[in-house]
């Protein structure tokens, strides 16, 4: 048997994030909570005032941020207590409390951007008139560029007030898939049984040498979904239909261009990623032939993706970890990787425990009043400390543009570019440990294998799941019907695209696929991962060989937060991803890791 997860009461201090760097206590919480809850009227004071003049819209700004930055405090220690451990009925209970008062606050605040609106034009002359409101010039250009999209101050009141109710959908798979789905235990090759957890994607048991215990890992993965599947669609279907509604409430041509349009990019950044995705398929068809080989198997099935193609794996404590990344990002200088020292170690930004209740998965959140905080659960793997390099990415990135941006701008600008922070910190730690262990083949060979984990994920997984999204959108956009056998078919056929003829699919269970990424109840996000990992790799390349001003264009970027529209930061960085070749340039890294990975296994 494998060794139980601990409880989390039982975890070691150090292996949790700081929470009492935040609050000391829940009772500390709540009265916090019932201070900021109590604040909310006062917002709605400024309602029909805004047009009065440059100097109360500088009110406005300045009394609606100083109650984000209460608001952020509570509702990061509610979201980070609920998200270690889902099994936490109080945690629950605050996090629930929290939806309902973002609820009200847009509710409240709703009247703000109509009546901006109404002003027009006359906001930029504003900005010259009264020295508060010069910072927020770049909101203003991109207001009036979405005015066509903003309802009255009436329809706006109600789509500030349907925030609750919508969002139920989303905490209603959140609490399907990570508290209720249970799983049969996976059995290995001897016969002896392991738990099948939530804690990450892939499934517990599924990075396992031993065959039986993949397989039946993954296997019973699937049929735990599968056995939902009516409840998973119809939510997922709900989830939607809504998107659709406020496209069409909202005045935009489909749900792509909503989402990627408040951040001025265009909706060919996602066509090109499908395009060149698509075109580069027979790279993954070689990968899977190849890995076959590495495995000695006569077929690769979809349980084997996952499986180490080195006999022992290199074990890598999170001491080793944090050292390894930090000497990784050096190109970056002493002042970055000081901190990310310090965030990893004495700060305890990071909860890597492993306890029962984690939810599964990893993400960072940044606040203006707190650190910066990552849940992950670590287990002394190449893979989990890519995933804390990943985090700390996002985390890095959250802390620079706090330290630096006025209050409006604090704030990711879009997903595609949220990603490129935490791939980037992967791709460098990768180059630096593929120069330092050059010759050992071994770890060589283990270190591809991390990457092609990673390219797994995001740039075969997230552009399937962009391309399902797709069609899935397509449909409701055109009023035609979708149902848990329609979101299977999809599902299938792409990955039987995907794969080709060099792996055995098992689609029954391939099918699910879509109901086991929580992603999805962010439409459009998962191919922004692709575009991330793209823009990454670009900049990483020049980043460590010192090209130009690659760094210092590398850490304005990081700084510049939310104040730029996506592209122009992408340029800010030094990367054009209106074009399609970085995307290419990215398959062509992961085909020079295929080739090298064919020569260290002859």
């Amino acid at each position: 048997m494998s060794p139980p997860v601990l409880e989390r009461k039982d975890v070691p201090k150090e292996s949790t994030w700081n929470a009492e760097s935040v609050f000391e206590s829940w009772d500390a919480w709540q009265e916090a909570f019932e201070a900021v809850a109590s604040e909310v009227s006062s917002l709605g004071k400024f309602s029909g005032r805004l047009s009065e003049g440059p100097s109360v819209l500088a009110d406005w700004f300045d009394v609606l941020f100083g109650f984000y930055r209460k608001l952020s405090r509570v509702g990061i220690y509610a979201h980070m207590s609920s998200t270690v451990d889902m099994n936490d009925s109080v945690a629950k209970e605050k996090q629930v409390q929290i939806s309902g008062l973002f609820g009200k606050v847009g509710a409240t605040t709703a009247f703000a951007e109509p009546e901006m609106l109404e002003i027009g034009e006359t906001l930029l002359e504003w900005v010259d008139q009264e020295p508060r409101l010069a910072i927020y010039k770049h909101y203003f250009d991109d207001l009036l560029r979405e005015k066509a999209h903003v309802r009255s101050a009436e329809v706006e009141e109600i789509l500030g007030m349907l925030h609750e109710p919508f969002s139920g959908v989303s905490r209603t798979a959140t609490e399907l898939t990570n508290t209720d789905l249970k799983f049969s235990d996976a059995v290995d090759g001897s016969g002896e049984s392991h738990h099948v957890g939530q804690t990450t994607v892939p499934p517990t048991g599924i990075q396992s040498p031993d065959r039986e215990l993949r397989r039946t890992a993954w296997e019973h993965f699937c049929d735990a979904h599968l056995a939902m599947k009516n409840t998973l669609a119809s939510n997922y279907i709900t989830h939607v239909k809504q998107q659709v509604f406020h496209v069409r409430v909202r005045g935009y041509d489909s749900v792509l261009e909503s989402r990627l349009s408040p951040f001025n990019a265009p909706v060919e950044v996602f066509h090109n990623l499908i395009d060149v995705f698509q075109s580069n398929l027979s790279t993954w068809h070689r990968y899977w032939e190849v890995k076959r080989k590495l495995l000695g198997v006569e077929t690769l099935h979809p349980y084997d993706i996952w499986a180490p193609i080195v006999e022992q794996e290199p074990e890598v404590d999170y001491q080793q970890a944090v050292d390894w990344l930090c000497e990784g990002m050096a190109p970056l200088g002493e002042d970055y990787v000081g901190v990310l020292r310090r965030g990893c170690l004495e700060e305890r930004w990071v909860d890597y425990a492993e306890n029962v209740g984690k939810r599964q998965g990893a993400a960072a959140s940044a606040t203006p009043e707190t650190s910066p905080f990552v849940f992950m659960s670590y287990n002394n793997t190449l893979m989990a400390m890519s995933v804390l390099a990943h985090e700390m990415g996002h985390a890095m990135h959250g802390y620079r543009f706090n330290q630096v941006q006025p209050d409006v701008y604090k704030g990711m600008p879009g997903s595609m570019v949220a990603e490129t922070p935490s791939n980037f910190n992967q791709a460098l730690t990768r180059a630096y440990l593929m120069d330092i262990k050059g010759d050992d083949p071994t770890f060589q060979m283990a270190l591809i294998d991390e990457a092609m984990f990673n390219f797994h994920r995001y740039f075969f997984i997230m552009p399937t799941l962009a391309r399902f999204e797709w069609e899935v959108y397509s449909r409701a956009e055109a009023d035609q019907p979708l149902s848990a056998d329609i979101l299977n078919e999809m599902m299938a056929d792409l990955f039987a695209e995907g794969y080709g003829e060099s792996l055995v699919d098992d689609p029954e269970r391939t099918q699910i696929t879509w109901a086991q990424f929580g992603h999805l109840y962010s439409p459009f996000y998962t191919f922004q991962y692709s575009i991330g990992i793209s823009a990454a790799h670009a900049l990483a390349v020049d980043v460590r060989n010192d090209v130009g001003d690659a760094r210092q264009n590398y850490l304005a970027f990081l700084e510049a937060g939310s104040s730029r529209y996506a592209m122009d930061l992408f340029e800010l960085a030094g990367v054009d991803m209106t074009s399609p070749e970085p995307v290419e340039k990215t398959f062509g890294v992961l085909s020079n890791l295929v080739d090298r990975l064919e020569k260290l296994a002859d």
